[in-house]
């Protein structure tokens, strides 16, 4: 509970100061460091745009070829550093088709 109060006051305080948090919440899909396999190995600008491109997903399919993309990419990344990339816990796409984000 109180990570998540912490969570809340970064936000507020972050959009108080007009900047974009990078614990970003769109709608009815929350991407933090808890639940995005990756987010270590990813700069803050490439956590914003790996957000904004999970949002602008219309489709299953679409959402399903970008993650396996991005899934690829994180491997990669992980093993050039010595690394290890962790297994997504829950697939996002089914979570963004089940809140009705994805046709």
């Amino acid at each position: 509970m109180r990570r998540w109060i912490r969570v809340v006051a970064l936000s507020i305080t972050l959009l108080a100061a007009g900047t974009t948090p990078a614990l970003a919440r769109g709608p009815g899909l929350a991407l933090d460091q808890d639940n995005v396999p990756g987010w270590s190995l990813m700069s803050s600008a490439e956590r914003s745009a790996h957000h904004q491109k999970l949002l602008s997903m219309k489709t299953l399919d679409e959402c399903t070829a970008y993650m396996e993309a991005y899934r690829a990419k994180m491997e990669e990344r992980a093993r050039e550093r010595n690394r290890t990339f962790r297994t997504p816990r829950r697939d996002v796409c089914e979570q963004m088709k089940a809140k009705g984000l994805l046709e």
